[in-house]
C-alpha cells in the first residue's frame, strides 16, 4: 500500500510538472512574435527522499538571455540612435545649401546665385547705361541675399528643432524610467516571494533597450533581481528609485538637462545617442555652418561696399540673416552704379567679386583669401563630405544593430519547430504520466476492495 502510495506521487508529481512545462511552452508558441519576448524554460528536479525517488518538481521558469548579448543590443541601439539623428540632420542641412551641379548641369546653391549675380555684372559692364541691365543685375543681386538669408533661416530652423527634439526626448525618458522602476519594484516582489521573474525581465529588458536609443546607458544587477541603470558619464538614472530628467532653459534660450539639481547637458553632448547627437547638432555642428554663413555674409557686405565708384552701400546686414540690397538701389536699379563712370564702376564691382576677399576663421573653414564662389563652394563640399560621413557611419551602425539582435534572436528568441515538437513530447508524456496515475488508482481501488 505503502508503495503505490508513493509510486502515486511520483506519477503526480511527474503530472503537475509537464502541465507546467505544457504551459511554457503552449506561451512560447503565442508569443513566438511578441517584441522582446524570449523562450521560458520550466527547471525540473528529482526529489530524494530516504536515498530512494520521490518525484518531481518545477524549480523555475527562466529565459536565458546573456547579459553580454544584452549589453551588446543597447550599445548597438545607441550608436543606431546617433548615427540615424545625425544622418537626418546633416542630410536635411546639404539640402538646405543646394547642389553645386543637378543632372541638367545647373545647381542650386549659393555658388550658382553669386555666379548668377557675376554674370548680370558682366552683361553690364559692357552697356552700363542700358536700365534693364542694371535692373536685371540688382534682381540677381537680391535673389543672392535672398537666398543667403533663406539658407540661414533653414540651418537656423534645424537648431530650433534639435532643440525642441531634446525636449520632448526628456519626456520620453523619464516615462521609460518610471516603466524600469514600476518593473523594478514588481521583479524584487516576486524574487523576494520565489515567483519567475522572467516576463517581467523581458519587458525590464526592452524599457532598458528603448531608453538606450536616447541616452548611452550601463546596467548592473542587484542581488534582488532589480536592475541599476546610469548613464555613460556615471549618473544614476534608477537605483532604489527613480532619478528623473528635468529640462530647463539656459541664458540663450535654449534647453537643458538636469538630474537632481545637477546640469548634465555637456556631459551627454556627443555621446552616443539620440539625445547626445541632437545636443551635439544643436550646439556644435549647425552653429559652425551658420558662422561660414556669416562670415559669407559680412565678408560680401564689406567688400561690396568698399567698390570705388559707389556713391553708397548697396548692401546692409550684420550676417547671413539679415543681408539685404539697400531699398534705394532696390527702388532705383540705375544708383547700382553711382554718378561717376558707370563703366568703371560696374567693372570695379566684377573684381570684387571674382577677386580675392579676406576671410577670418570661422565654423568649419579656416581664415585666408578666396573668392566668393570658393567660400561657398567650401561650405557646401564640408557639407556635403559630413553628410556623406554620416550616411556611412549610420549604415556601419544599422548593421551592427541588426547584427546584435540576430545574435538575441538566434540565442534566446521562439524557435517555433522546436517548442511545437516539445509540446508534443509533452504531450505524450502528459498522457504516459495520466495513464500511470489511472492504472495505479485502480491498483489501489482493487487492493482496498480486497482487503475490505
Amino acid at each position: 500500500m505503502s508503495s503505490l502510495s508513493t509510486a502515486r506521487y511520483i506519477a503526480s508529481s511527474s503530472l503537475a510538472a509537464t502541465q507546467v512545462q505544457v504551459s511554457v511552452t503552449s506561451n512560447n508558441i503565442a508569443n513566438a512574435d511578441t517584441e522582446g519576448y524570449t523562450t521560458k524554460t520550466a527547471s525540473v528536479s528529482s526529489s530524494i527522499s530516504a536515498g530512494s525517488g520521490a518525484g518531481v518538481s518545477v524549480e523555475s521558469v527562466s529565459s536565458s538571455v546573456s547579459k553580454y548579448l544584452i549589453e551588446d543590443l543597447t550599445d548597438a541601439t545607441s550608436q543606431a540612435s546617433y548615427a540615424t539623428t545625425t544622418a537626418d540632420y546633416l542630410s536635411n542641412l546639404q539640402t538646405s545649401l543646394g547642389t553645386l551641379e543637378d543632372e541638367d548641369g545647373s545647381g542650386t546653391s549659393l555658388v550658382d546665385a553669386i555666379s548668377d549675380f557675376e554674370e548680370a555684372v558682366t552683361e553690364l559692364a559692357t552697356t552700363p547705361e542700358s536700365t534693364i541691365l542694371a535692373s536685371n543685375a540688382v534682381s540677381a543681386l537680391e535673389d543672392l541675399t535672398s537666398q543667403i538669408r533663406d539658407t540661414a533661416d533653414t540651418v537656423q530652423g534645424l537648431i530650433d528643432d534639435a532643440d525642441s527634439e531634446v525636449e520632448a526626448a526628456v519626456d520620453t525618458v523619464n516615462t521609460l524610467l518610471e516603466t524600469i522602476d514600476a518593473l523594478n519594484e514588481q521583479i524584487r516582489t516576486a524574487t523576494a516571494s520565489g515567483n519567475s521573474t522572467a516576463d517581467l525581465d523581458d519587458q525590464l529588458t526592452t524599457a532598458i533597450v528603448a531608453l538606450s536609443a536616447y541616452l548611452d546607458v550601463t546596467t548592473f544587477s542587484c542581488d534582488d533581481g532589480s536592475t541599476k541603470v546610469y548613464t555613460s558619464s556615471g549618473q544614476m538614472l534608477v537605483g532604489s528609485t527613480a532619478h528623473f530628467l528635468t529640462a530647463g532653459t539656459d541664458a540663450d534660450g535654449q534647453t537643458t538637462i538636469s538630474v537632481n539639481g545637477s546640469d548634465i547637458t555637456e556631459r551627454l553632448t556627443g555621446t552616443d545617442s539620440k539625445i547626445g547627437a541632437l545636443l551635439e547638432l544643436r550646439d556644435e555642428t549647425l552653429p559652425a555652418y551658420m558662422d561660414d554663413l556669416d562670415e559669407l555674409a559680412t565678408t560680401m557686405i564689406e567688400t561690396l561696399n568698399a567698390v570705388d565708384g559707389l556713391d553708397g552701400d548697396i548692401l546692409t546686414g550684420t550676417g547671413a540673416s539679415d543681408i539685404k540690397v539697400v531699398d534705394s538701389v532696390l527702388d532705383d536699379p540705375t544708383t547700382l552704379l553711382g554718378s561717376g563712370n558707370a563703366s568703371t564702376t560696374a567693372n570695379n564691382i566684377l573684381d570684387a567679386l571674382q577677386g580675392d576677399a579676406t576671410y577670418d576663421e570661422a565654423g568649419n573653414l579656416a581664415s585666408g583669401d578666396r573668392t566668393f564662389t570658393e567660400y561657398a563652394t567650401e561650405i557646401i563640399s564640408t557639407a556635403v563630405t559630413a553628410s556623406n560621413s554620416a550616411s556611412d557611419a549610420l549604415d556601419v551602425a544599422e548593421s551592427a544593430l541588426s547584427s546584435a539582435e540576430d545574435a538575441i534572436s538566434s540565442a534566446c528568441g521562439v524557435n517555433v519547430d522546436e517548442e511545437t515538437a516539445r509540446l508534443t513530447e509533452l504531450e505524450q508524456l502528459y498522457s504516459l504520466a495520466s495513464t500511470i496515475l489511472s492504472t495505479l488508482q485502480e491498483m489501489f481501488d482493487d487492493l482496498k476492495s480486497a482487503f475490505a
